[in-house]
């Protein structure tokens, strides 16, 4: 994925955009996407056409989707690095007892 020095065309919540940033096209325009269904998704909830509301409701909603992915990738980490020392540690067995013969 390389960065983008062009401007996207894009449509959130009925509004349109030009945005220039560091995604690709493609993932800005992903992103711009699943920024809208996320606000159609809340205006669906509260039944509300305040847009300033529903925009805020939607950045509290996808930054709990990034903090709780945040904590699962933590946890995943330490995991991992605890399936490494395991497998240091039988590696290491393994070849303690290779060299016994």
């Amino acid at each position: 994925m390389g960065s983008s020095t062009e401007s996207v065309r894009v449509t959130i919540y009925g509004e349109e955009y030009s945005i220039k940033g560091d995604a690709d096209v493609e993932t800005t325009r992903k992103i711009a996407e699943y920024v809208s269904l996320k606000m159609e998704e809340v205006q669906n909830r509260i039944a509300s056409r305040d847009k300033v509301k529903i925009a805020v409701l939607s950045a509290l909603n996808i930054a709990g989707e990034l903090f709780g992915t945040k904590e699962k990738y933590e946890q995943y980490r330490i995991q991992c690095e605890e399936i490494k020392k395991k497998a240091g540690a039988i590696s290491k067995k393994i070849d303690e007892n290779a060299d016994v013969k």
